[in-house]
């Protein structure tokens, strides 16, 4: 992009070339799939499958489904009626997506039909004088959604045992009213956040949301070119831009949100093997909590978002369970069983879900479709699936099963606050945990102990290495060099690779040797540094600055220059000390048969709700 190239002033020349290398090489792999497919005798939308270079890799750029038509026919820098029927396509289909009536298929109309071509194959053009029900309206409006009994809770909220049973195993998403009500954060305002935290630095995003497409980052170039604002700068430019937060929630922030306790009781002793095959095997958590808490859920990540206006998401999966706690607005959301409906819906990136391993899942995926205006003639298959819908108010907590497909939108024009964070759908309920777990009261969020935590400053760490993988390439490199302690050398080596952040320090020396002292200090003899069986003394916080500032592929372009400042001793003494607190007033309740089978591949059939117990 314009600004990735911004970044790197001395490097524009030959970034540009590069760029020209890989699109020269996409359209001489177009050209040699094209061979091939012609010479196997294929044609029209066969054809294009047979083409597509991006199946199964990634989304393809706005300008490159046009560009692949183009070059299919007669490579004239335009594609007309000539290089449709060239493809073998059905020109009626040119004529349905060439939505402005040129005699020419654009750049837009040409994604459009590439990310929706598996429908547009079976599509029914008897149907434009006589739309199905739905067309052209929001998504869901085909038919009624499915009942709500049993997604819907009241305080008290079910035991963890009985909310694990019914929505992790029953794979369904829930909404817990007003679990938020009286948490501090609910009296956020914008005067309130510019007082309190407008010194926070936060990641901005369009508003709308346009994967694939850049079309929607105009504001955003303008406003923040390089997606970072403060909190006071983002709330005097928003109103009216496309533009919103969405960054991690700092520590200070996250002491003022609730963290229902509902969603504890995921083992830090045991989670799912993802390697084995379904039913999974367990082995050992690779996050234990560093002061013993057994019963206290993993958090992967935990964000902020704030906007005002239009916001609406695309229809989408995420790899990890998921909760959004609403503090201001309302949200409408609707969801979609992609283990029933995998195999008749059209991934846009396509190859990563995987219905029968789905711990396997290579990454996130989503379906093209304007979710305030979905095509049926087109999604023709949308009509026949079922699907829930919810409401979710200020105060309201929703619970986004892991690879469930959902689409959301923002239903107010006024200020929309909300905290979400996730955990890993390897998590398993434990009942022996359990029974340490304080369920009588909610934790702040800040005391559940997340991946990265944020500060408010520096890099806001969204999408970083994993701290783990940080390690092992650190114990992989003493082990290849044979070396028995981490020295100053070979932790250097470990922290500029790639494109780090590390190294564009020009101060990047003291800095590496300073970390190096901060691990050294859980070394048996810090003078040496650790050995190899030492590694893991050090918590995964601690390991989490070089992991991020280490991190191969670079910063994200709101972190450019910045670095990492990880939660400190005092912090997490902090966290511990209120944990202890409240469970110096727990009574330890006794064990019962637990009905949770940990179950992560899922029947078409949704299961008969059982009867559950209350906090």
């Amino acid at each position: 992009s314009s600004d990735f190239l911004g970044c790197l002033q001395p490097f524009v020349l030959p970034m540009r070339v590069l760029l020209l290398l890989v699109s020269a090489a996409l359209s001489q792999n177009i050209a040699r799939r094209t061979k091939k497919a012609r010479q196997r005798g294929l044609k029209g939308y066969d054809l294009i499958d047979a083409v597509d270079p991006w199946y199964g890799n990634d989304t393809p750029e706005k300008q490159e489904p046009w560009a692949m038509l183009d070059k299919i026919g007669d490579n004239n820098k335009r594609v007309d009626e000539k290089d449709w029927r060239k493809a073998g396509l059905p020109l009626p289909h040119f004529h349905y997506f060439d939505g402005n009536k040129d005699g020419l298929i654009d750049e837009d109309e040409a994604y459009s039909w590439f990310l929706q071509r598996a429908g547009a194959r079976r599509m029914d053009l008897r149907e434009v004088d006589n739309p199905p029900p739905g067309h052209l309206d929001k998504l869901g409006k085909w038919g009624r959604a499915l009942p709500t009994e049993g997604l819907v809770y009241q305080r008290p909220f079910p035991h963890p045992r009985d909310f694990w049973a019914e929505h992790m195993d029953g794979y369904k998403p829930a909404l817990l009213k007003g679990a938020q009500n009286g948490s501090r954060c609910m009296e956020w305002t914008k005067e309130d956040l510019m007082a309190r935290y407008g010194w926070v630095e936060a990641k901005v995003e369009p508003k709308i949301e346009s994967r694939g497409n850049s079309s929607g980052y105009t504001d955003l170039k303008r406003l923040a070119p390089n997606h970072r604002l403060n909190v006071s700068e983002y709330l005097r430019v928003e109103e009216g831009n496309n533009i919103y937060v969405v960054s991690t929630i700092p520590q200070e922030m996250a002491w003022e949100v609730s963290h229902p306790a509902t969603l504890l009781c995921g083992s830090r002793s045991k989670i799912l093997d993802k390697n084995s095959r379904p039913p999974y095997k367990s082995t050992k958590h690779m996050y234990p909590h560093e002061a013993g808490y057994d019963w206290m859920t993993h958090i992967f990540e935990a964000n902020l978002w704030i906007a005002s206006g239009k916001t609406r998401s695309s229809l989408h999966y995420d790899k990890e369970w998921n909760v959004n706690c609403l503090l201001s607005g309302r949200k409408r959301w609707v969801f979609l069983d992609p283990f029933k409906y995998h195999d008749q819906i059209q991934w846009s990136k396509g190859g990563a879900f995987d219905a029968k391993d789905p711990l396997k899942n290579a990454g996130t995926d989503w379906v093209f479709l304007n979710s305030d205006r979905v095509d049926l003639i087109v999604q023709n298959r949308l009509r026949q699936m079922d699907y829930y819908e919810l409401i979710q108010e200020p105060g309201d907590c929703i619970f986004i099963p892991y690879a469930m497909l959902h689409q959301v939108e923002k239903l107010d024009e006024g200020l929309q606050l909300a905290a979400s964070w996730m955990f890993l759908p390897e998590t398993m309920y434990d009942e022996q945990g359990c029974r340490d777990a304080p369920l009588h009261e909610d934790l702040p969020l800040a005391a559940m102990d997340t991946l990265f935590m944020y500060k408010g400053k520096g890099i806001i760490p969204q999408g970083y290495d994993d701290p783990l993988n940080f390690v092992g390439r650190i114990r992989s490199m003493m082990r290849k060099r044979k070396s028995k302690y981490l020295t100053v050398k070979l932790l250097r080596a470990a922290l500029l690779q790639g494109s780090s952040a590390m190294k564009r320090f020009k101060d990047r020396e003291s800095r590496i040797r300073k970390i190096h002292k901060d691990l050294s200090q859980y070394a048996a003899d810090p003078s040496r540094g650790l050995t190899v069986k030492e590694l893991n003394r050090v918590p995964l916080r601690v390991w989490a600055k070089p992991a991020a500032e280490g991190d191969s592929e670079g910063p994200l372009d709101c972190d450019v220059g910045e670095e990492y400042f990880p939660l400190d001793d005092s912090e997490f003494a902090k966290m511990t000390a209120f944990v202890d607190r409240v469970l110096a007033n727990h009574t330890r309740s006794p064990g019962v048969e637990s009905r949770v089978t940990n179950r992560r591949v899922w029947p078409s059939k949704p299961q008969k709700s059982k009867g559950r117990s209350e906090l």
